[in-house]
């Protein structure tokens, strides 16, 4: 999230005319701080309901957002949304924006509406194991709230992992043994997956894997505005052929639309 963050806060800060957020990244950054940390204290009541946004939901939807470079906009539009709700003085259009960013996903036919939360837990419980004491949880969090402002111990807390007694099947173990048929694209700034951890399984693959890494921010890469990095997953894709050697691709054009 404080390699990703900055991304936003730039947008932001160059709408400071329209959103009053701050005309620096810098100054965006404490407005936004500011405000999770007001609304921890005091949650914002949405008008003629009985729901509120406080501190955590602020930053789980600014965490879900900073994911596409596509939603930066819609992001700081809601940051205004959010702090004009704290004040108590919500328009028409932050009502419009706090409406859209809330808004049910479109329901399908024969899916149930919870899939993509359960697929989600059912990953990322399995990639690791889980303290099943609620104890441990809250000295992590203290600990990453003071280290990480931002996410204030949010990659820390208690997931529904910490209650199921043990995954389904073993987790899979990542070696550098087999065909080399491995393709890693990575965001330099991806706020769900670190760049850190993006070198680390390149590392544990070892030759089995090409790394394409791209100067861009978000969770997405292909297609994402870096022809060097879409070039690499073509030629995968349709021939399964891998770059020579890893590539650092510095072409990324952001879309912000």
């Amino acid at each position: 999230m404080a390699d990703r963050f900055p991304d936003a806060a730039k947008v932001a800060a160059a709408e400071n005319g329209a959103l009053g957020l701050g005309a620096t990244a810098d100054e965006v950054t404490k407005t936004y701080l500011a405000l999770a940390d007001r609304l921890d204290r005091t949650p914002a009541v949405f008008p003629g309901t009985p729901l509120a946004l406080d501190g955590s939901l602020l930053r789980g939807v600014t965490y879900g957002l900073l994911l596409h470079n596509q939603r930066l906009p819609v992001l700081v539009q809601f940051w205004k949304a959010a702090l004009d709700l704290a004040d108590g003085k919500p328009t028409e259009a932050d009502i419009a924006v706090l409406q859209q960013v809330f808004a049910d996903e479109p329901a399908v036919p024969g899916i149930p509406a919870d899939n993509k939360a359960t697929m989600f837990l059912a990953i990322t419980c399995g990639d690791a194991q889980w303290s099943h004491v609620v104890g441990d949880y809250a000295g992590r969090i203290a600990a990453e709230r003071a280290a990480w402002p931002l996410t204030a111990g949010m990659p820390a807390n208690i997931w529904a992992c910490g209650f199921w007694q043990a995954p389904a099947e073993a987790a899979v173990t990542v070696t550098d043994q087999g065909p080399r048929n491995v393709l890693l694209l990575q965001n330099r700034r991806d706020n769900a997956t670190p760049w850190e951890s993006g070198l680390g399984l390149r590392e544990a693959l070892g030759g089995r894997a090409a790394f394409v890494g791209v100067d861009n921010g978000g969770h997405y890469v292909y297609n994402e505005g870096s022809a060097c990095a879409d070039k690499a997953t073509v030629d995968f894709l349709a021939s399964g052929t891998l770059p020579d050697k890893d590539v650092d691709c510095a072409d990324a054009k952001p879309k912000l639309q």
